[in-house]
């Protein structure tokens, strides 16, 4: 009845038509043609931006081996081999049959029925397509910085090592753009698909939460039907978040430590080099990872905390019936493990790990003095 009436309120213009929710973007388009189900071009294409990623490498280690500290070249060796790790496993798991599971998985829900659930799926993506807005900026940003770096390094040289040096400046700027717009890509389309995580949990807790308050309320008697259709809700989105963590757990992981590199790498820069243009560069990077891991913790934050209260909606509910039917069947929903996304397979992203892994970064930045020395 609520779901009629909610139909008519949008025919007659009460309510916001809200589209159905899909992760079918144009990024997420562009990434299913380069990826491992793709034609024969689409390899090629791949190939193509790894090979350019391969030189922006090799060019950024031979600088780097002229005037650098042998920690900050092995630095440079460890992120662009993560980097390379991400792309080609992104290649072969982000593909026309991962998406079409985690569709599969989601056509289980019916969640596309259910008004206030696609309000809060393009509410979010709203927010998240601003985040990534603001990520384009900074990348932008940290591609001026470096470009400014290169010009006014060539100043400092005579004619005849700017020549020299020519490939080397053709590179940053050319390959530079094609080799981030990848990156981009792959962090906005997990911004997607933890969006789409907690649109489906929020819609297990949105369903709980009417039937709690209706048994307050009304004290209706619980239906059995009804709690065993939830808990079955709650184990397909319990498939699809695993689903969505076969990618995200690696690629959270990643971006963490890239995020603790650029952080050593600018407290060494700050103590030990004079260099602002160096100290700038490298602080818009340590800035950008760090809003990327951040926003990436949030959402698989949220997964897990929305799935801690869908379990003690359910234990409330456990409290409003005497029916040993309906009582077994809640037990079964308890028995049901929370639900989250987990970093590199190690354990699950909560307010405590992240806590954690923060504490980590602080102490491996502290300790470096005694490393440089």
């Amino acid at each position: 009845m609520t779901s009629i009436n909610v139909q008519c309120n949008i025919q007659n213009g009460k309510l916001k038509n809200y589209p159905k929710v899909t992760v079918n973007s144009i990024v997420s388009k562009y990434k299913l043609v380069i990826s491992s189900t793709g034609n024969k071009i689409a390899k090629c294409l791949f190939i193509l931006f790894m090979l350019q990623g391969y030189i922006l490498f090799l060019n950024e280690l031979w600088e780097s081996n002229l005037n650098s500290h042998p920690l900050s070249r092995l630095g440079i060796i460890v992120e662009d081999s993560i980097q390379y790790v991400v792309a080609i496993f992104m290649y072969l798991n982000y593909n026309h049959n991962f998406l079409r599971q985690i569709e599969h998985h989601w056509n289980e829900l019916q969640i596309n029925f259910d008004y206030e659930t696609r309000k809060y799926f393009w509410t979010q993506m709203v927010i998240g397509r601003l985040f990534s807005i603001f990520t384009v900026i900074q990348i932008t940003i940290y591609y001026i910085s470096c470009v400014f770096y290169l010009l006014e390094h060539s100043l400092l040289h005579d004619v005849s090592s700017i020549e020299d040096n020519v490939i080397f400046h053709l590179v940053w700027i050319i390959f530079f753009p094609v080799v981030y717009f990848n990156t981009f890509c792959d962090f906005f389309i997990h911004i997607e698909l933890s969006i789409l995580a907690q649109s489906a949990l929020q819609f297990n807790l949105i369903k709980l939460n009417k039937l709690y308050k209706e048994s307050v309320k009304d004290n209706k008697i619980l239906n059995i039907d009804v709690i065993q259709d939830l808990r079955q809700k709650y184990l397909s989105t319990r498939r699809l978040v695993d689903k969505i963590n076969e990618t995200m757990s690696l690629y959270s992981c990643s971006i963490f430590i890239l995020f603790v590199i650029n952080s050593c790498h600018l407290f060494y820069n700050l103590l030990y080099l004079e260099s602002h243009r160096t100290k700038w560069t490298q602080a818009s990077m340590s800035v950008l990872f760090l809003i990327s891991f951040s926003k990436l913790a949030h959402s698989a934050i949220q997964v897990h905390t929305t799935s801690q209260e869908i379990l003690m909606t359910v234990y409330k509910l456990s409290l409003k019936t005497d029916s040993i039917r309906v009582l077994n069947e809640i037990t079964l929903f308890l028995n049901c493990n929370e639900i989250g996304f987990s970093f590199g397979g190690l354990f699950m992203f909560t307010t405590s790990s992240l806590s954690t892994l923060y504490s980590i970064l602080m102490t491996i930045v502290i300790a470096i003095p005694s490393f440089a020395s």
